[in-house]
């Protein structure tokens, strides 16, 4: 719940249940892997709740929790965290980059 904002959770109108759905949902969105993402149907039946969202699959992708940085935080208190957190990242998980474009033109006859 610490990623509510104070001033909702203490006016009492949060569901934790409505929050995590929200957070699972969110990471099913963003997973590595494109078929595992749900399409936007899919989305709006776990928002709804017409469907079960179950916790998404681990990933070995970065996340940096940008909560956790105060903006009252100088660059010196963030980068020591950052520095310790890419120490514990394996070695042996593969880096991969790739990158396509696409466009297309339309012209009236």
């Amino acid at each position: 719940m610490e990623a509510v904002d104070d001033r909702l959770v203490e006016a009492g109108g949060i569901d934790e249940r409505q929050v995590k759905r929200l957070v699972y949902v969110a990471l099913w969105c963003i997973q590595e892997r494109a078929r595992l993402r749900p399409n936007m149907a899919q989305v709006v039946d776990m928002l709804e709740g017409r469907v079960t969202v179950d916790e998404p699959p681990e990933t070995q992708m970065i996340v940096v929790d940008l909560l956790s940085i105060d903006e009252d935080d100088s660059d010196r208190h963030v980068r020591p965290k950052l520095a310790k957190f890419g120490s514990n990242l394996d070695s042996n998980v593969p880096t991969s980059s790739s990158s396509s474009f696409a466009m297309s033109v339309l012209s009236g006859r």
